[in-house]
């Protein structure tokens, strides 16, 4: 008991940590969008930023998902002198590849932009390369802030590596305000560069006591070695996710202007969505779930999967109800102000309806992602990914041409819903049951305080005037919420939700 109180109070420090940082995030957005609107600098810089992310998200993928693992194994059998001497030679191994993977994506910047976005003018592709290069000279920054968020979490030090977060959003805020106006959007580029710098110097200080570090570089250590087994997978499976994204953006860059940042703007809202709810759940419970693994607690695993299914259903399903019912009102919220008209809030809101509903399997399936990472099975995302993407290419083709930037969205979610699926049948396989008639009931259960919570939001939006300005959309939209929330709340109450029933007693 005392130890599910330690997760809760975790989880609850890590998510009102999380909320903070996206909360800033958020306002960050707001500001970008007041600025440069969805315009040509709008869309080079978010072309700029995804090429950009882009080996960010490959090393992230391989770091996050074998470091915590690993160095909870290392710590286990061989103690805290053999897991620094492993975490230096990753860390040293991971700051080299990213030099190197620095100087490839500055210098091929030029055809890179020209393959990927091929709509783009000469205008906008050599802005678009000049942003690049401007934020590729901090890559290695962060790396390094990477391995050492995941040496933290592996010290179930969750908090530290949330903290990452704030820097570039005071950066993107005082470049937009400060320097917009001198050098344009190249402002957001140097943001991103300093930011890159301070994500680093502000983990420092939490590493004192878990982690001295060692000048070595040593190939042939065995733990490295399984590292790099462990990590081409998942490297190749986020390959292959981020293949999803570039392609939505391939084929948005032959759209209208400034359907490219409206996806962009849309996006931003659900990673603000699984940011809060998801990523604090899935980040302790992939420390909990390793040390599982090395205890080798099948039981343990499986209910803690059951009970993040459920948990993930609950929460998202009435804000994924409300925030389709009620999307042109969040993009007015969110962005509309400035240079971000009311079209471009209209084709936002359009966008964020189709990635919405594929919310709820986002979450699941990055749960069950960190659950075969948690067993250092790597191979098993990277296969599902590859069918999911297959998917979205397909989807990709045919919903834009009936749907334009709306079926890409779309594709989307019906894609990262499959991967899901697929998740959950191999771990099936893997333990030959999961449980999931234990918790059927409760899903049932909470599907229908969903229909209850859809029915009211859809009759009180019906109801109320339509809202402009600031003050007057936000009261509409909390109106609605509260009450779609209500009685969400109250169904679930009163069907005995096992989840909700437990929280009160």
């Amino acid at each position: 008991m005392a130890r599910k109180q330690h997760f809760i109070r975790t989880t609850a420090v890590v998510t009102l940590v999380i909320l903070f940082s996206k909360a800033l995030g958020f306002l960050r957005e707001s500001i970008t969008a007041n600025y440069f609107g969805a315009g040509m600098e709008s869309d080079a810089y978010v072309s700029a930023y995804s090429l950009f992310y882009l080996p960010i998200l490959l090393f992230n993928s391989c770091i996050t998902s074998t470091i915590v693992p690993l160095c909870i194994k290392i710590r286990k059998d061989n103690g805290a002198l053999a897991e620094d001497q492993f975490a230096s030679n990753a860390l040293n191994l991971f700051i080299l590849l990213s030099l190197v993977a620095a100087a490839l994506m500055f210098m091929l910047a030029k055809p890179l932009v020209g393959l990927i976005y091929y709509g783009f003018d000469a205008e906008k592709a050599a802005l678009t390369v000049r942003l690049t290069r401007i934020m590729m000279l901090t890559l290695t920054f962060n790396i390094a802030s990477i391995v050492l968020s995941s040496l933290l979490n592996a010290h179930e030090k969750y908090v530290a590596a949330q903290l990452t977060g704030f820097p570039l959003s005071f950066a993107l805020i005082l470049a937009s305000v400060c320097f917009s106006r001198t050098i344009g959007i190249e402002a957001m580029a140097w943001g991103v560069f300093f930011a890159s710098i301070l994500q680093t110097l502000v983990l420092i200080p939490f590493l004192r006591g878990s982690f001295h570090y060692h000048a070595i570089v040593n190939f042939r250590d065995q733990a490295l070695t399984h590292l790099i087994a462990m990590a081409l997978p998942a490297i190749l499976s986020m390959a292959v996710s981020e293949l999803n994204h570039m392609i939505d953006r391939m084929l948005c860059s032959g759209l209208n202007t400034g359907d490219l940042s409206c996806m962009n703007y849309a996006y931003k809202l659900i990673t603000f969505l699984t940011g809060i709810i998801i990523v604090p759940l899935t980040t302790v419970m992939f420390s909990r779930m390793s040390q599982m693994v090395a205890n080798k607690n099948t039981s343990g695993i499986l209910k803690a999967v059951r009970s993040c299914i459920v948990m993930i259903l609950l929460v998202m399903l009435p804000i994924v109800l409300v925030g389709a019912v009620m999307s042109l009102d969040v993009i007015k919220l969110a962005y509309t102000r400035g240079g971000f008209t009311l079209e471009n809030a209209r084709t936002t809101a359009g966008v964020l309806i189709f990635y919405i509903v594929g919310v709820p399997g986002f979450g699941i399936r990055d749960l069950l992602n960190r659950t075969f990472h948690a067993m250092q099975d790597t191979k098993t995302p990277f296969y599902a990914a590859c069918v999911a993407v297959g998917l979205n290419v397909v989807l990709n083709i045919l919903l834009r041409a009936v749907m334009g930037v709306n079926g890409l969205a779309l594709a989307t979610s019906i894609a990262g819903s499959l991967a899901m699926l697929m998740l959950l049948i191999q771990l099936k396989r893997r333990f030959g049951h999961i449980g999931l008639k234990k918790i059927l009931p409760d899903i049932l259960k909470i599907a229908f305080a969903g229909v209850l919570c859809a029915v009211v939001a859809m009759t009180a939006n019906a109801l109320l005037p339509a809202a402009h300005g600031f003050g007057m959309v936000f009261l509409r939209l909390c109106v609605v919420t509260l009450a779609a929330f209500l009685v969400y709340g109250a169904a679930c109450l009163l069907l005995r939700v096992k989840a909700v029933v437990n929280r009160i007693k």
